[in-house]
C-alpha cells in the first residue's frame, strides 16, 4: 500500500509541475518549484540544474542546492569540462543518464569537482530532436539515502517533462524578445515619414504572420507537454506495475503468498489500470483536438464544421493555458448549429480573445469568468464573448484594435492579437465586431457574420 501511495503522489507531482510550467516564466523558479515538488517524494536535499550551450561549448549553472558544497556562479557560462573528468559533462555529451557511487568517486579521483557523493544521479536534458539541453542532477552524500531502480526510472519521467517545459520557456522568451527588438526598430523608423512608414507596413504584415505562426507554436508546446504528462504517468504505473509482479512472483515461488498479500497485489493493479485508461484516454482526446484545431490554424480552406464542438475542441487545446487559473469558461451554443465557413479564423479568433482575458482582465490568482454565447437568425450567425474582468476605460477602447497598442508590453503583450481578430472577422469571415467595456466591468465582444462563405465564395 506505501508503494500505491507513493504512486499517487508521483501523480499529484506530476500534474503540479505540468500546473507550473504553464503559469511561471522565469526558468530559475520553475526549476526550484521542481525541487520543491520531488523533495516529496525522494530525498533531494542536493539537487542542481546546468544549461549547456553547444554552439558555445560551455554550461551554466541555473539552480544550485547542496549541503556540502558552494558551487559554481548561478547563470555564469564556465567551458564545458572533458567527459572523463566531470559526471555533469558525461551526461550532458553522451545525453544518457548516469549513476555514479562512493565506489566510483574513489576509483576516479579527477571525476568531478567539490566533494564526493555517496549516490549521484543525472539525466540529460533533451529537446525534440534529441539535442542536449543540459543536466538535472540529484545526490547523496551519506549511506542512509540511495536512489532505487524505481527512483531512477521516475528521475527520468521527471526530466523528460523539465525538458518539455524548458523548451516552451525558452521559446516563449526568444519571441518576446524578438518581438519587443523589432518593434523597437520600427518606432525608430518611424520618424523617417514616407520611407519610415512603408517599412513600418511592412513589418507590420510580418509580424502579424509571425503572430499567427507563434500562437500555432504555443499551441503545439502547450499540448506536447500536456501530452507528456498523462504518457510519463503511464510510464510511472507501469514500472510500479512490474516490480509488484516481480514481488508477488517472489512470495508465491517461496510459498509465502497469503490473503492478504494477494488481495493487495489485486488492489495495486486495479489502481493502476485504471490511472492507466484514465491517462491514455486523456492523451488520445488532446491528439485529437490539437490535431484538427493545428491543421486548421495552418490552411485557408472552408470546410463545414459544427459550431459547439469546434469551439469545446479549441478550448480544449488552450487547458494548458488555462490550467491553474480559476477562470471558469462556459459555452452556450446550438447543438446543430453548422458552419460553411474557415474554422482556422474561428480557433485564432477565439484563443486571441481568450489570450487578451487572461493577460490583460485577469490578474494571475483572480477567480474570473468567460462566456462564449452563439445563436444564428437568418442564416447570420450572433457570436457573443464576454469576460468579467479588469475592462478597460473608453480610451483604452478606442484603440483596442489598432496594430502595437498594447497596456502589457514587455510583459508578454504584443500589440496584435486584437488587431488579427478584427482583420479575422471582417476579412475570412466576412463579418463585423463591436467592442463595449468599462473599468471593472469585463469586456464583450459582439460578432456578426453569414453562416457559409461558400456561396459567397462561389458567386464572388
Amino acid at each position: 500500500m506505501e508503494r500505491l501511495a507513493r504512486l499517487e503522489a508521483v501523480q499529484s507531482m506530476l500534474l503540479e509541475i505540468g500546473q507550473t510550467s504553464t503559469s511561471c516564466s522565469d526558468i530559475t523558479e520553475f526549476i526550484r518549484a521542481v525541487h520543491r515538488a520531488l523533495g516529496r517524494i525522494m530525498y533531494a536535499a542536493n539537487f542542481y540544474v546546468a544549461l549547456s550551450d553547444r554552439d558555445e561549448g560551455t554550461v551554466r549553472f541555473v539552480y544550485f542546492v547542496d549541503e556540502s558544497d558552494e558551487g559554481p556562479p548561478l547563470n555564469h557560462p564556465v567551458k564545458l569540462a572533458s567527459p572523463d573528468e566531470s559526471p555533469t559533462a558525461w551526461v550532458i555529451l553522451n545525453r544518457q543518464t548516469l549513476v555514479v557511487t562512493a565506489e566510483d568517486f574513489k576509483a576516479r579521483l579527477n571525476f568531478g569537482a567539490g566533494s564526493a557523493a555517496e549516490h549521484w544521479m543525472g539525466c540529460p536534458l533533451l529537446d525534440q530532436q534529441h539535442l542536449p539541453l543540459g543536466a538535472i542532477v540529484i545526490q547523496s552524500y551519506t549511506p542512509d539515502h540511495t536512489y532505487s531502480i524505481e527512483d531512477q526510472a521516475l528521475f527520468g519521467v521527471i526530466a523528460n517533462h523539465v525538458s518539455v517545459a524548458l523548451q516552451s520557456l525558452q521559446s516563449m522568451d526568444r519571441l518576446e524578445r524578438a518581438v519587443h527588438e523589432r518593434t523597437a526598430r520600427l518606432e525608430e523608423k518611424n520618424a523617417a515619414l514616407n520611407a519610415a512608414l512603408t517599412q513600418l507596413q511592412q513589418a507590420q504584415g510580418e509580424l502579424v504572420r509571425q503572430e499567427k505562426l507563434a500562437s500555432l507554436g504555443r499551441l503545439v508546446a502547450g499540448v506536447a507537454h500536456e501530452i507528456n504528462t498523462p504518457l510519463g504517468i503511464c510510464v510511472t504505473a507501469t514500472s510500479h506495475l512490474v516490480e509488484e509482479l516481480r514481488l508477488t512472483r517472489e512470495e508465491l515461488g517461496a510459498g509465502e503468498m497469503t490473503e492478504d498479500s494477494l488481495n493487495s497485489f489485486l488492489d495495486i493493479v486495479d489502481q493502476s489500470l485504471r490511472i492507466m485508461t484514465t491517462n491514455t484516454q486523456r492523451a488520445a482526446s488532446l491528439v485529437r483536438s490539437f490535431k484538427q484545431v493545428a491543421v486548421d490554424q495552418s490552411s485557408d480552406d472552408i470546410r463545414s464544421f459544427n459550431l459547439r464542438n469546434y469551439l469545446n475542441e479549441v478550448l480544449l487545446s488552450l487547458q494548458p493555458k488555462l490550467k491553474g487559473r480559476p477562470v471558469k469558461v462556459e459555452v452556450e451554443c446550438p447543438a446543430d448549429l453548422v458552419l460553411e465557413s474557415y474554422p482556422g479564423a474561428v480557433s485564432q479568433i477565439v484563443t486571441n480573445m481568450l489570450m487578451n482575458s487572461l493577460v490583460h482582465g485577469f490578474e494571475h490568482d483572480q477567480k474570473g469568468a468567460i462566456a462564449i454565447r452563439a445563436a444564428v437568425e437568418n442564416d447570420v450567425v450572433s457570436l457573443t464573448y464576454a469576460d468579467d474582468g479588469a475592462g478597460m476605460d473608453q480610451d483604452t477602447l478606442d484603440k483596442l484594435f489598432d496594430p502595437f497598442f498594447t497596456t502589457k508590453r514587455g510583459n508578454g503583450g504584443s500589440g496584435l492579437g486584437a488587431h488579427i481578430l478584427y482583420n479575422l472577422v471582417t476579412g475570412p469571415l466576412g463579418g463585423s465586431v463591436q467592442a463595449y467595456s468599462a473599468p471593472g466591468d469585463g469586456l464583450r465582444y459582439e460578432l456578426s457574420f453569414p453562416r457559409s462563405r461558400r456561396e459567397q465564395k462561389l458567386a464572388a
